[in-house]
This record gives C-alpha cells, structure tokens and sequence, in this order.
C-alpha cells in the first residue's frame, strides 16, 4: 500500500506496508519512504542530475535559473544521496536569502525538511517544513502551502501520529480541490485511506480507496490503481478472505513490476507471502515471497522498507519454528531501523518468543520490556473517535467552500436581502432575548423556591431528630433509673421477706418462678433503655458502644479504623441509629450469614460501611418499609449521604458518610 506525493513533475512514492502479526498483536500499520521518477525539465530538455551538477558549477545562470538547478537537484537526490540533496538544498538557501528570494527559500526548506524525513531524522525534518510552511503562508502561495501539510502529514503518518497527521493532510485537500489538481487529489486519497487502514477503520479505509480506484481509472493512473488494488488486498486480509487478498495482491504486484516501482512491488510481494503463510500454512512459498521482497527493498536501500521485509521473514520463520532465523532476522531489523513502532513491536515480540524457546533469558527480558512499554504508549479508540470527528469538520468545511463560492456569484442579491431582513432579525433577537431572560430568571426563582424547600425539610428533620434524642434520653434515663431501680428495690423485698418466712414447700417453686420473671424483667427494662439512649454511646463514644452491639450477635463482625476522637452528640447518635437499623435488617430480612461492619473515622470525615452476604434486593424496587428512608432522612439532617449497592442473589452493602465541620 502506498501514500503518493507530487512535487511539479517529479513524484514521491511514499510505501505502507502492514504487517499482519498473527494472533500475537494487532499491527496497525509500516510506513516507509520511496523516491524516485525524478523526471523533472529545464527549459523544455530531460537533465540528468549529472548534466545539472555541471551546469550548477558554471557561471553562466542567471540567480533564478542558480536557484532552480538547486532546487531540482536536491529533490532529485532525495532517494538515493541524502548528503547531496542536503547539500544543494542548503546552498540553494544560502542563495535565496543572499537574492531576498522567499518564494524559492521556502521551496528548498521544503526540499530540505523530506531530506532529512527520508533519512529518517524526524525532529530535524519537521523543524524545517514547518519553516517552509511559514514562509509559504506569508507568501500566500496556497499550493506550496498545501505540498508543506502533505510533508508533514507524511511525516506524523510515518511516526504514528495519526491524529495529526489527518489534521493536515485534510488541510491539504480542500486547497488541491480548490485549485483543481487532480493529480494530488489522488495522492492524498490514497495517503487518507492508508491512515484510516493504519487505525484499523476499515470501513473508512475501504471507501476512501474506491474512491482512488475510481479517480485513478478515470485518469487512467496505472500506478495509483495499483495502490488501491494494494489496500483492498490489505483490507481483506484484515477481515481474513484470503482469497481476495491474493489476487489484489497479485494484481498489485504486477502493475508495479511493469512500471519498475520496486518498492511498490516489494510491499505487494509481502502481501502474497502473508497470505501463503497465514491462511495456505504454506511457509516455503510464503519465504520464496518474503525473500523476493527483501531482495528488492534491499537494492532501493532505505531501512524502513527492509524492516518491513524482515518482519514478514520473521514472522514465517516463527510459524515454521526455526527460532534462530527467527531471532536472528528480528535482530538485523530492530539494528536496521526502529522508526516505526507497530513493525518494532512485532519484532520484540517475536524476540520474546523466539528467546523462550532459545532459553535466552536475558535477552528475552530485555525485549519483553521494550515490548511492554510500547504497548502501553499505543492506543487506538480515541484516536479513532478524533479521526471521525476530523472527517466530520473536513466534510463541513468542504460544504462551506462551496457555499462560499455561490455566494460571491451572487453577491448583490445577498446583500440587498441582507438589507431587507436586517430589521426583522434585529427584533427576533430583542424577542428572544427578552424570552431568554424571562426563562432565566423563572429558573432562578424555581431553584430558590426548591432551595428554600430543601432547607425547610432539613431544619424541620434537625428540630425532630433533635427532640426525639432528648425524648430518647429522657425516657432511657426513666426507665433505668426510675422503673428499674422500683424493680431492683421490689426483687430485694422479696428476698427479705424469704429470709424471714416460712414457705410451704408447693410455694417454694411459684417464688422462684417470681423471681427469675423480675430478673427478666429488669433485663428487659435495661436492653429497651439502652437501645434507646446507650450508656455505652454517652460515656465511651462510637467505637465502644458499636462493638458493645456487634458483640451481640455471633455473625457480626465489627472493624475500626481511624483515630479514636469524640464527635458530635448529634453525629454519634445518628452513626449508632443507622448501624443498629441496618444490621437488624441483614439479620431478619436478608437471610445473610456474615455481617461485615467498618467505621472509618478521619479528621474531617466519618465513614460507616454495612455489608451482608445475603439474598439482597432491587434497590430501583419500591419497598414496603420506611427504615432505609428513615436513616437517609437522620443522615442528610446532619450533611451526610447514604448509598446502597444490592441486587437480588449478590448481598446487599450500604455505605454512609458524613462531613465533620
């Protein structure tokens, strides 16, 4: 699959290649650079780049026609002598700036900025296209603004940053439309569709390259008609039809090889041998491919191409268990080039794999740390959601360009219906204006209102609670010290009087049976007084009355955590009240067996936590009972919240917290 980027009547091949991993990782995608066709003409004559060298060290050119050899022969240099198209990019600079010639400065910053993205040194060449693109902006030349978004496309494309690189390839496009050149039309559906594929959004991918199969025949673009042919080969493998991957693959292969596009031909080449090793398990066929590929990308020379071939080796080699080509072709790929991170997870990957197998432990470690730390840096639902919402932009400005256009037509009718509808408008915004701000403030008023309510209930909800603690106290404080202490003094009479008369013998078993009634009573007596008001609770604090009640009960378990602090008589009471509620209700309605209670005390929080493993509920059902609501209520009346987590089979946990001030 490859990206296409014209300058003038040279062409840049910019080659994707994706690598299916097997069912170990999911790749999204290699890209790698090709350049060649240079074709490029000077005053109607083919130069080679030698005859231009030449007529570069004469002093017979003029300074545009200087600048011109410059600029053509750093371009022409670009695919297979970094330092010479660095060099007369450079010159050629040092030139334009001698000449105060912007517009050619700008183009060999361009030139510039693919050099040293060709070399692989990405920093560098973003550093000078986006000088390029400021000069190109200032200068107003579109078109050369346009070819600067395409580089840099490439360039975040190439690096994994897909987001921006949509970002400026979809500016690019609106100005190749604008200006009609169909040629980089076609190459920037080509470099879209490809990205799309990279972030396995097949779909988009698939349409965008129908639309390049279809631009491409109509301009009977054997090459670009290849690199359709090619995605839809790729598509289809990632949707596993095998078959129709082979003969797009195929068919790809063959238009490349007549039109002497090497590199094209290699990244179809793998394509075939992904196929054979795959869905055939043929592995000496899908070799046979894989070498041919990695002798052509090896000829062109550029490391990203030969990284891609030996990651399609690597992988055959491991489906075929020779573990040591395995390894050893990972090895010469991450040494050749690690620019891209898919094709280099894949190779540590296989790495790790290989090494279990070799028993190479530490090496294996090695890269299962590299791999780990690149998995965890690559993600693709978000971006895939930002792609989406970038084509929704492009496709609203693409619409709004055309608006535009119409509305310079007709320019006069707009303005004189501008003139006629501006008073109109000016009162429908008075009008809904005026609405707005009545709706505003009855809002207002309607949210005070329900403040003022809210507030009501909660001071109505402290005054009961308030009163009812005080009845509480009141009452336990009675019983205990009143009615119990009449029955103490009654069972103390009795046994006086037992001391000092004779019972008959019938008798004795009817006063026993007296006396063990009063003590039941007066044990009654205290567990009502004190689970009205708990001694324990007003003398030691929440923690000792909580354990005290927990106690109780064989399958309560009751835990603390916190420092130990006296709260609020108020916050304490309701903390006490809610526990006591909500374990008597996993006791008698939830059938659990274990009842977990926490307290959580902190400086400026108290957090209780009630948990059963019984049958639990639906808390969206309606219940009966009035309890749960009855602890909300005690607990919002004191600025705290409760939360219930319960369905039908999973146990039921409630948690309350409330803010100490």
């Amino acid at each position: 699959m490859t990206i296409l980027v014209c300058r003038g009547n040279a062409v840049i091949l910019i080659i994707i290649t994706l690598s299916k991993m097997g069912t170990f990782i999911r790749s999204r995608g290699l890209i790698v650079l090709f350049l060649g066709l240079f074709m490029r003409s000077l005053c109607g004559t083919a130069q080679s780049l030698d005859s231009l060298e030449n007529l570069l060290s004469g002093n017979s050119l003029s300074s545009e026609e200087y600048l011109t050899v410059c600029d053509d022969l750093s371009w022409g240099y670009l695919d297979h002598d970094f330092g010479k198209s660095r060099q007369y990019a450079l010159l050629g600079i040092e030139r334009a700036k001698s000449d105060k010639n912007p517009l050619m400065e700008a183009r060999l910053y361009r030139n510039l900025g693919v050099a040293y993205y060709m070399n692989s040194q990405m920093d560098t060449a973003l550093a000078y296209l986006n000088r390029s693109l400021e000069k190109a902006v200032h200068l107003n030349d579109e078109q050369l603004e346009a070819a600067v978004y395409s580089a840099i496309g490439n360039l975040h494309n190439v690096s994994g940053d897909y987001k921006e690189a949509l970002t400026y390839y979809l500016k690019a496009l609106p100005i190749f439309e604008r200006y009609n050149n169909k040629d980089r039309i076609r190459s920037l559906l080509g470099n879209i569709a490809t990205l799309y594929f990279s972030l396995i959004n097949l779909n988009q991918a698939e349409k965008y390259y129908m639309e390049l199969e279809k631009a491409s025949e109509e301009a009977n673009d054997l090459y670009n008609i290849g690199r359709a042919y090619e995605g839809f080969s790729k598509i289809a493998l990632k949707r596993n039809d095998f078959r129709s991957s082979l003969e797009y693959s195929e068919k790809a292969a063959e238009i490349f090889h007549k039109g002497g596009y090497k590199s094209s031909e290699a990244i179809a080449l793998q394509g075939i041998a992904m196929v054979y090793y795959l869905d055939f398990k043929d592995y000496a066929k899908a070799k046979e491919y894989a070498l041919k590929a990695l002798k052509l990308t090896q000829e062109i020379g550029y490391g990203a191409d030969i990284v891609g071939s030996l990651n399609i080796l690597s992988n055959i080699y491991f489906n075929e268990k020779d573990y040591v080509n395995c390894l050893n072709s990972a090895r010469e790929a991450i040494a050749t080039d690690t620019t891209d991170a898919n094709v280099t997870t894949n190779l540590y990957a296989n790495m790790v794999r290989a090494g279990i197998f070799l028993n190479n432990h530490q090496e294996t470690l090695e890269y299962f740390d590299k791999y780990r730390r690149l998995i965890d840096i690559r993600s693709s639902t978000e971006f895939e959601r930002a792609m989406a919402e970038l084509e929704k932009k492009y496709q609203t400005e693409k619409k709004e360009l055309r608006i535009r256009n119409l509305e310079k037509e007709k320019r006069l009718h707009f303005i004189i219906y501008l003139v006629s509808t501006f008073g109109l408008f000016l009162f429908l915004l008075v009008l809904y204006l005026r609405t707005k701000t009545i709706k505003a403030n009855e809002e207002l008023n309607r949210q005070k209102i329900i403040q003022l309510e809210q507030e009501k209930q909660l001071i109505a909800a402290q005054a009961v609670m308030s009163g009812e603690t005080a009845e509480r106290t009141r009452l336990a404080r009675d019983l205990h010290d009143g009615l119990g202490g009449m029955l103490s003094a009654v069972k103390l009479n009795l046994f006086d009087m037992k001391q000092n008369v004779i019972i008959e013998e019938e008798d004795v078993a009817r006063f026993n049976k007296v006396m063990e009634m009063l003590d039941a009573s007066i044990r009654e007596l205290r567990r009502v007084a004190h689970n009205m008001m708990p001694e324990t609770l007003s003398r030691y604090g929440l923690k000792s009355a909580l354990n005290d009640f927990c106690n109780n009960f064989r399958n309560v378990k009751f835990h603390y955590f916190g420092t130990e602090q006296r709260l609020e008589k108020k916050i304490e009471t309701v903390i006490h009240r809610a526990a006591t509620e909500l374990i008597n209700n996993a006791l008698k309605h939830s059938g659990a067996e274990t009842v977990n209670v926490q307290l959580v005390c902190g400086p400026d929080l108290i957090s209780l936590n009630v948990q059963d493993d019984g049958k639990g509920f639906d808390t969206a059902a309606e219940t009966s009972g009035a309890g749960l609501d009855n602890i909300r209520t005690r607990v919002a009346a004191v600025n705290g919240s409760m939360n219930i987590h319960s369905a039908p089979g999973e146990g039921t946990e409630v948690d309350v917290e409330i803010k100490i001030l």
